[in-house]
């Protein structure tokens, strides 16, 4: 076992055991480095390894507090889009490219925690039959996409399924978060696809990391209420 997974599991024991309870300051990054005798870099890894797996939440400028949540519990989790209430089998599923363009925002980048460089930004619309369901934007740094062709919206459509073909990485077997929170004010230009009537929408932030904690994909999707459903079971 490495030393920052040691650190990790040391400070999860301390966490399970009430040493430090729910909201309450955990270790700061020197303090890391000073009780366990590592550097600057393995204290950053054990914060952002915890922080992805759910165990604290970090406020800028005040430090890291420890979170409530179900990390510890075993439990079920079922999605579902609840197609089948309101539309026939035979109506499919498939995604309509908006833009797909590469930016320069150094506040994303700022909440991607990397520096201020390119990324690749893709708006998608999915739908079902004609009726859209969902509004989606991914972000991924352009460092991870060399040769990237936006002039084809087309390419754009099955998004995960390029990268891997074309640059080997598959998204879905990398670590991701997802956080969900109900909104009844989407933005206007996600609204006149999937709340035109201002209808409540459910709002996704999901990031998806590779093995050394580092961002590759950050998304932002909203889903119109009727269109989804969480289940969680223990």
């Amino acid at each position: 076992m490495k030393k920052y997974e040691k650190i990790i599991d040391d400070i999860i024991l301390k966490i399970q055991s009430g040493m430090f309870k729910e909201g309450e300051q955990l270790y700061t990054e020197r303090e890391i480095k000073e009780i366990y005798n590592v550097s600057s870099t393995t204290a950053v890894r054990v914060l952002n390894e915890l922080e992805t797996t759910g165990y604290i939440f970090r406020v800028q400028g005040k430090g890291s507090f420890v979170n409530k949540t179900l990390v510890n519990k075993k439990v079920y989790v079922t999605e579902n889009n609840n197609f089948h209430k309101y539309f026939k089998e035979s109506v499919y599923e498939h995604s309509k490219v908006i833009s797909a363009e590469i930016i320069q925002d150094k506040e994303l980048c700022d909440k991607l925690k990397i520096k201020n460089q390119k990324l690749l930004k893709v708006v998608r619309v999915k739908y079902i039959g004609n009726v859209v369901w969902a509004h989606q934007t991914n972000y991924i740094p352009l460092k991870y996409l060399p040769d990237i062709n936006t002039d084809d919206l087309d390419n754009f459509k099955e998004l995960a399924t390029m990268i891997r073909k074309k640059y080997r990485i598959d998204i879905h077997k990398e670590k991701s978060k997802k956080t969900m929170k109900v909104t009844l004010d989407a933005p206007k230009k996600v609204a006149k696809y999937i709340a035109k009537d201002n209808e409540p929408c459910f709002e996704f932030d999901r990031f998806t990391y590779f093995a050394d904690g580092k961002v590759f994909e950050y998304v932002k999707i909203y889903i119109n209420y009727k269109y989804y459903t969480l289940t969680i079971k223990d």
